[in-house]
């Protein structure tokens, strides 16, 4: 299993209700951000959009790959379904993956620098590390994209299957019903991993006048991972899962 896959997995087993960790979650210019109503598929560990379930066919964001054969935008009960809040600091870790510290130990304030280590006890797991707050939005009707995607998978996976992107299983298909967007990230994957499998890294964050972050990876102090991080220098908002 390649390591965005592990990521992507392990923490979904540890951490169900946050969705998917993307592995490459800056989309560039390459790619939109991560929207509620997207309707796409992740390869690689990148979150392809194909389109948004509730915008109208003719919409811009549409050009590329058009919509499904009768589409219909899906109309939650509310205009107003979004709940946003924000995600604390903090080192998310898989079943088996062991810190030096406790999380909350951590200099994480402005001005501070801070360094942290993390141990594997299993074959694979994975590390979702956070310098500062993320933004999280959630759809609060559930119910109603759920009813939705049942109702319309079989079309979404015939069409999907169409346009010749190697999408072969029902189940790649996904309905993003929220998202968490970070201005910084570090992303660990422990693959195959031998008894002493280790890494050890370090974040600077500052404040003057906008936020700012840098981050130092050993390697070292590196052995059965693999380990992916940005943005640095003045940050602004990445999706996440």
């Amino acid at each position: 299993m390649a390591h965005y896959d592990i990521f992507r997995e392990q923490l979904a087993i540890k951490y169900p209700a946050y969705g998917h960790a993307l592995w490459e979650p800056s989309p560039g210019e390459l790619y939109c951000p991560v929207e509620v109503g997207d309707v796409g598929y992740i390869r690689e560990g990148r979150f392809h959009r194909l389109f948004n379930a509730l915008l109208p066919a003719k919409h811009q964001s549409h050009q590329t790959f058009g919509v499904p054969e009768y589409h219909e935008p899906l109309k939650p009960n509310t205009s107003k379904h979004i709940d946003s809040s924000t995600l604390r600091p903090n080192d998310f870790c898989s079943a088996g993956v062991v810190a030096s510290d406790e999380p909350d130990c951590r200099a994480l304030g402005p001005d501070d620098y801070s360094e942290i280590s993390f141990s594997c006890t299993r074959k694979r797991g994975a590390v979702l590390s956070l310098p500062v707050l993320a933004r999280r939005e959630d759809t609060v009707a559930r119910g109603v994209f759920g009813k939705w995607i049942v109702k319309h998978i079989d079309s979404w996976f015939a069409w999907a299957r169409q346009l010749g992107l190697g999408i072969d299983r029902m189940e790649d298909i996904i309905l993003v019903t929220g998202h968490h967007r970070a201005r910084s990230w570090a992303n660990v994957a422990f693959y195959e991993s031998p008894p002493d499998a280790r890494i050890s890294f370090g974040v600077e964050v500052t404040s003057d006048p906008g936020t700012r972050i840098k981050w130092k990876f050993s390697r070292k102090r590196t052995q059965g991972a693999v380990f992916h991080w940005g943005p640095e220098g003045e940050v602004r908002w990445c999706v996440l899962c």
